[in-house]
């Protein structure tokens, strides 16, 4: 065999070189592997240049430029499959290779350099020492850029914990100060719900528990982003629904209210539903008595006076399932001579709602009609369903699929005309599913493209410039996009406020490396693996796959990593968690940063990852084990 590699290293001439090594006699298998090496290496460098050549404009004069040449490297390294080198390696008691991210050049010189120092080269020893320190300082490189982003270092950990604030972060200083003191690092502050005034009240609350606890805690303001969700739906008539009582909470309550105003069903904030009856009719009401009906269900049921809260209403509770809509008749004995009856006045309009399932067919149409649809191929009731986002339907063809709802409901492209297309439902998570104004749509098949900040995105700009650390681009596509938003921070003065760069379509996972360079080379850059919408644009089965990908290449590219969407969340909802979300958990804490959604279990959830993260950091560093000393056994 050559003595020389003449061709680049591919699978062929991989396995018919390595096949040498195996046959030949220990020597000369520390010989012909400093050579495929070296041919690796020339690989590398050559690959390595031309994508940095495609980058350098944006490098010139910024301090990124080092960690740039790197993610160049390890881009051109993984072009590679090294598999059955790694073996022959590890077999010599070499390094295999898995773990250069930090450094690909450095990692792939020392290996060269050891096998030198084995075939007599004096020289080795003091390159091999060269090369360590580099490699330790290229590995710092990750840690200071984390610090600059996400604040100091935790004493008691090297992962930092980030939690969405639920609406309530805006009023209840003692929860904040809560999640301050069981260890939230960062509080995520979400642009695409609630409002600028409550987004300044609740970074007003962190600023304040930084102050009560003595812990830092950053501020992430995250843009609202394009809205690829269903829109509002035409409105049905209102009606009110109880659940019966259960784990002895006791009873539920509603409001009769003779204000004139139209009942409600207890969503939108209103914490207690409220039915609209005659106020002459509740103005004979007294606490202690029974109010009889045949609610809409047809059952007969009983509600009890609890409470006069004013002279226009009062609390009535019941213990079981009721169910009431305009027209159901209330009657009451105020006296023992005479039964008074009064009929429910009208609800506010329910929210629209389209119930499906497998087989049926959707419109997806560019405008929602006014009306019930017209006949459409054939079908005089087909319901229609329309995006937030003008513009998603042009690239759809047939046999394209529209998933809804995080994936729930899979719908496929059946037919396309002018107005829009025609969805059959494919599979549903439920037998019946229920679609409505605000589920996610994703379009996995189609080359939609989001360009652009949108308004809403500039006034959460604005308020992010005034109260927060970071800022947070949703569906982050290409490099035009962090571009685009780098300059209007830079428009607005916000030279040192850093940016998250949230990946959760293909496209951005394709064009990841220019995102990072674009956005690295101004700023201080984060990457969060927002794994809802990725898993549903990807595929389900391939999320555990690139997860591990992402966080290889931040770590080539010395970006911190955050680990996102649903850590714990079967715990922070319910106060129980699952045995997959702690294992979950326990993966994550290989990123920078691990993210909580919101919940009413959250302070137990931040205590728990807190509490996982920290364990599992003593056993595991990145990609490397720890072997600290067992204890079991």
């Amino acid at each position: 065999m050559s003595s020389h590699l003449e061709a680049d290293i591919t699978p062929e001439t991989s396995s018919a070189y390595l096949a040498a090594v195996r046959s030949a006699a220990v020597p000369a298998r520390y010989r012909l592997l400093q050579e495929h090496l070296a041919s690796l290496d020339a690989d590398v460098r050559a690959s390595e240049r031309a994508r940095l050549a495609g980058w350098r404009p944006r490098l010139v004069g910024s301090p990124y430029a080092g960690s740039a040449a790197n993610l160049a490297a390890y881009l051109a390294f993984r072009e590679h499959d090294i598999r059955e080198l790694q073996d022959e390696l590890a077999i010599l008691g070499l390094s295999s290779l898995g773990r250069v991210e930090a450094n690909v050049r450095a990692g792939i010189a020392a290996v060269r350099a050891t096998l030198d120092a084995i075939l007599g080269d004096a020289s080795s020893p003091t390159r091999i020492a060269r090369l360590s320190r580099l490699r330790d300082r290229q590995s710092r490189i990750l840690v200071e850029r984390t610090d600059a982003l996400l604040g100091p270092e935790p004493p008691d950990r090297r992962c930092r914990v980030m939690v969405t604030m639920p609406s309530e972060a805006a009023t209840d200083a003692h929860l904040v100060t809560g999640l301050v003191e069981r260890g939230m690092d960062i509080a995520r502050i979400n642009g695409a719900h609630d409002d600028p005034q409550a987004w300044r009240e609740m970074a007003g609350r962190v600023r304040d528990a930084e102050h009560a606890t003595g812990r830092p805690c950053r501020i992430l303001l995250d843009l609202p982003g394009p809205k690829l969700r269903i829109a509002p739906l035409p409105s049905g008539p209102g009606s009110m629904r109880l659940k019966a009582p259960k784990d002895g909470k006791g009873p539920s309550i509603l409001t009769l209210d003779g204000s004139g105003a139209p009942g409600t069903t207890g969503s939108g904030g209103q914490a207690v539903p409220r039915v609209a009856v005659d106020p002459r009719w509740l103005g004979r009401l007294r606490v202690g008595v029974a109010v009889t009906c045949v609610d809409a269900r047809g059952r007969r049921r009983t509600l009890q006076v609890v409470e006069r809260t004013s002279p226009q209403a009062v609390s009535v509770s019941t213990q079981k399932g009721i169910a009431l809509a305009q027209g159901v008749v209330l009657r009451h004995s105020g006296s023992s001579k005479a039964t008074a009856s009064t009929t429910i006045g009208p609800f506010e309009p329910a929210p629209g709602t389209i119930v499906i399932q497998v087989g049926d067919v959707v419109r997806f149409a560019a405008e929602q009609p006014a009306a019930r649809p017209e006949r459409h191929g054939g079908d005089a009731d087909t319901p229609t369903i329309t995006c937030a986002q003008a513009g998603m339907i042009e690239t759809l063809q047939v046999g394209h699929r529209v998933l809804i709802d995080d994936g729930h409901v899979v719908t496929e492209v059946e037919a396309v005309d002018a107005g829009g297309v025609t969805l059959r439902v494919k599979a549903t998570r439920r037998p019946r599913e229920r679609l409505k104004a605000d589920q996610g749509l994703n379009f996995p098949d189609s080359p939609i493209r989001l360009r652009g900040l949108s308004p809403d995105d500039l006034v959460a700009l604005d308020v992010a410039v005034d109260v927060a650390d970071l800022v947070g681009l949703s569906f982050a596509q290409d490099a035009a996009d962090l571009d685009h938003l780098i300059d209007e921070l830079d428009a607005r003065g916000a030279d040192q406020l850093g940016v998250v760069a949230k990946i959760e379509t293909k496209r951005g996972v394709e064009h990841l490396p220019d995102i990072i360079v674009a956005a690295a080379a101004r700023r201080p850059l984060g990457v969060m693996i927002a794994r809802g919408d990725l898993a549903v644009e990807i595929g389900y089965e391939r999320l555990a796959e690139m997860q591990e990908q992402l966080l290889w290449l931040c770590e080539a590219a010395h970006v911190p990593a955050i680990w996102a969407t649903q850590v714990l969340e079967s715990l922070v909802k319910t106060g129980i968690p699952t045995r997959a979300e702690l294992t979950d958990a326990a993966m994550a804490q290989r990123a920078e940063c691990v993210m909580l959604n919101k919940g009413p279990r959250i302070l137990e959830g931040v205590e728990t990852l807190v509490d996982v993260i920290g364990r599992m950091e003593s056993h595991q560093s990145k990609k490397t084990p720890r072997l600290r000393a067992l204890e079991s056994w």
